[in-house]
């Protein structure tokens, strides 16, 4: 199988920050690094990132520089212009936000995660370990799974599998049915030839959710690695029927044994 680029998580966690520490001003709720912010800037960060997930990227951006303007020192504005930044594929800019985020505040975790994210992206794979580690250090973060999510995904980019390993089993202690955990759990069990850790994990993740032709590809691989032939036949029966129009992806480099 080739080695898919899935994305980091923080977006959702940022529109989940967003949303739940509206204050009963109407303000975000202020912490100790990041002032309240005003009625308009709120209103207007909230459009931006209502416009970046639906792909409108110039309306985007003017709603975040909307929001810039009258709430310079949030940190939030920032992670959004990042984000927008990135879909526009200015991915200088986009770094120069999430640090600037990450400076206004230094300990909140759905900011950090999100600089960790850029950083891992641009293989910084030391300095992102040591943001994703102040991430989960946040009391009031409630998505420290997908921190932990990405602290994995990064060890695996960066070649270091046994610190990814400790991650994503940190963040499946938080979340045991997160699905995203799961599947990479497995995949880095198939990779580093552990195919029974590998089978265990991928049952888990069917458990959870369905599943796509490159997950039923996996599980195909995982069974033939562990010598069940019949196994693998039921997944590839399911491949054909439920995706009859899949074309079979390159297979992965060989685990390791």
């Amino acid at each position: 199988m080739q080695r898919r680029s899935v994305p980091f998580l923080f977006a959702g966690a940022l529109a989940l920050a967003l949303a739940g520490c509206a204050g009963t001003g109407g303000g975000t709720r202020a912490t100790k690094a990041q002032p309240e912010m005003s009625n308009k800037g709120l209103a207007n960060l909230h459009l931006a990132q209502n416009y970046l997930s639906a792909g409108k990227l110039d309306v985007a951006m003017d709603r975040a520089q909307r929001a810039l303007r009258t709430d310079p020192g949030s940190a939030d504005v920032q992670v959004v212009m990042g984000m927008i930044r990135q879909a526009l594929d200015d991915k200088t800019r986009a770094g120069e936000h999430f640090a600037q985020a990450a400076k206004l505040a230094p300990d909140t975790g759905h900011v950090l995660n999100a600089y960790g994210a850029w950083l891992c992206e641009h293989r910084k794979y030391e300095e992102a370990d040591a943001v994703f580690a102040r991430a989960v250090l946040d009391p009031f973060y409630e998505a420290k799974a997908q921190a932990y999510y990405n602290a994995g995904r990064c060890s695996v980019l960066g070649g270091r599998p046994a610190q990814a390993d400790a991650a994503l089993r940190k963040g499946l202690d938080l979340e045991p049915k997160d699905a995203a955990l799961l599947e990479q759990m497995a995949r880095l069990q198939y990779q580093q030839g552990n195919f029974m850790g590998a089978r265990a994990f991928f049952q888990r993740r069917e458990a959870v959710a369905e599943v796509g032709a490159e997950l039923l590809e996996l599980a195909i691989a995982i069974e033939e690695g562990a010598g069940d032939r019949a196994a693998a036949e039921r997944y590839r029966t399911r491949l054909r029927q439920g995706f009859p129009e899949h074309t079979p992806t390159a297979r992965e480099e060989s685990p390791q044994s």
